[in-house]
């Protein structure tokens, strides 16, 4: 097996991506039932707001233990990554980064610059370490010559690239957002990026699918 920690690695990334998105299900449902919650304590209706009451307790404790479970797999998966294709090194780099800046900027939340600097730093650091993750799957592909996967990669990096762009001019327009012409575009923009990221989520599964197949038939 020429890749065997990446093996690993790729296949604990999948499952904590699977994860996170079953974390975003049980997060909307905890969201709603949070809502119903609310409502029936307003109405006082005791056995409904114990149902209710639990259920929410439930999906918000799920949530949060799927949360832990999933970036641990992404932590351990990229490490083990790390030790068969250099960019995975890079993303381990840029997460420590990114954690040391969302901690100062937590200690001077006060400070309004220092915090969307730190907000634009850190979806810099996540566009980068998306890319890397393109780049070090199209390594080993190439390596292996599996033309399909290196396929998906260019597709891939292609949709990350745009949703990139697109996140640089929302931020830029939205300087002017005092202009009509300014708020247009940014509700444009918001609306075409938001249909790329899931098309982005859709391939990177699939591009992750493949990657395990890949590298499990190496």
């Amino acid at each position: 097996m020429k890749f065997p920690h990446a093996a690993n690695g790729i296949s604990k990334i999948f499952t904590s991506e699977i994860l996170q998105l079953i974390t975003v299900l049980t997060a909307g449902i905890t969201l709603i039932l949070s809502l119903i919650f609310a409502v029936n304590m307003k109405d006082g209706s005791g056995v409904a707001t114990g149902v209710s009451g639990i259920l929410l307790i439930v999906f918000g404790a799920a949530t949060a233990v799927l949360s832990v479970i999933s970036l641990v797999l992404m932590i351990i998966g990229t490490i083990q990554c790390a030790r068969d294709e250099a960019s995975f090194k890079m993303i381990i780099y840029l997460t420590i980064v990114n954690v040391i800046v969302a901690v100062i900027a937590a200690i001077f939340s006060q400070n309004m610059f220092l915090t969307n600097l730190a907000s634009a730093f850190s979806d810099v650091i996540s566009f980068v370490c998306s890319l890397l993750v393109v780049l070090g799957i199209g390594s080993m592909a190439a390596q292996l010559g599996d033309q399909e996967v290196m396929e998906k990669c260019a597709t891939y990096f292609k949709i990350v690239l745009g949703v990139g762009v697109l996140s640089l001019l929302i931020r830029f327009f939205a300087i002017f957002w005092g202009s009509l012409f300014a708020q247009a575009l940014v509700f444009t923009f918001v609306v075409i990026s938001i249909v790329l990221c899931v098309m982005q989520y859709v391939l990177y599964l699939g591009l992750l699918a493949k990657t395990k197949k890949m590298l499990a038939e190496q």
